[in-house]
């Protein structure tokens, strides 16, 4: 299921997609008001879906829209959903709205972040604070690997176990699908020092409604939570793979600290 790779056959789409969510073809055929028999002609290609079985099929497996668009040209339709480039002409409302996004919320750093935890925009805090942690700036940087990387955020974390293990329950949670999930962890698992406990879905695991990030930058003692964005009802791949997260003070001296590193930085 990995985008930009050739289709492959409806059926193992399908029924790929219908494992990782759990279902059996009798419960995704009452969800999408079809005979279970029609699922089974589905998987092994004795039938072919119209485009609006696809649509609905795409939206009881909860489907990203990238993804349906591979699941439409499996079965000989075409896309339709626009996938783009933020830097892109036709995706410039959105990466402006991301822009005015982030910086108003300076001095709090904010990121954009796409599919792949990559790292596309960052606000002026943001920028600042990246190059306070890593002695420099970046052209190209991964959410995952700033986090986990002994050069990156992973030295200045005063409570890094909890905040590696909160990291990676999250990656379970956000990760649009499964091939998403494993190349997460997979990026993840090439840093060192990292314990194998770690790596599987734990539902037991329940950290602190808010939980906070406690860092040591130069001497200074900075907490932080994050609050992530995102686009509502999306009708392009981009728009539902964008998020937003911003880091917020959880006190009054890590607020004047932000305030004081970016007014350093002008």
């Amino acid at each position: 299921m990995k985008s930009g790779s050739a289709s492959p056959h409806f059926g193992d789409l399908l029924r790929s997609w219908r494992a990782d969510r759990q279902l059996s073809q009798a419960e995704l055929a009452l969800s999408v008001e079809t005979p279970s028999r029609h699922i089974s002609f589905l998987e092994t290609g004795r039938s072919k879906p119209s485009r609006d079985m696809v649509f609905r099929l795409s939206v009881a497996l909860q489907i990203p829209l990238r993804d349906r668009n591979l699941l439409l040209r499996a079965a000989g339709l075409a896309d339709a959903y626009a996938v783009g480039d933020i830097a892109s002409d036709d995706m410039s409302p959105i990466h402006g709205a991301v822009i005015r996004l982030m910086t108003a919320h300076d001095p709090n750093p904010s990121f954009a972040i796409d599919r792949s935890w990559d790292i596309v925009e960052m606000n002026a805090s943001a920028r600042f604070l990246v190059s306070q942690l890593i002695g420099g700036t970046a052209a190209s940087l991964n959410i995952l690997d700033l986090a986990f990387s002994p050069d990156g955020l992973r030295p200045h974390v005063q409570n890094w176990e909890d905040f590696a293990r909160q990291t990676v329950q999250r990656i379970h949670r956000e990760a649009l699908g499964p091939t998403d999930l494993r190349n997460a962890l997979d990026r993840i698992k090439r840093h060192p020092a990292l314990p194998d406990r770690w790596w599987n879905f734990d539902v037991r695991y329940a950290p602190n409604p808010v939980f906070p990030v406690r860092l040591n930058i130069g001497g200074a003692k900075l907490e932080l939570f994050s609050v992530i964005a995102s686009i509502a009802m999306p009708t392009n791949a981009l728009a539902q793979e964008l998020r937003v997260e911003t880091f917020f003070p959880v006190d009054e001296d890590s607020e004047a600290f932000l305030k004081r590193l970016v007014d350093g930085s002008q």
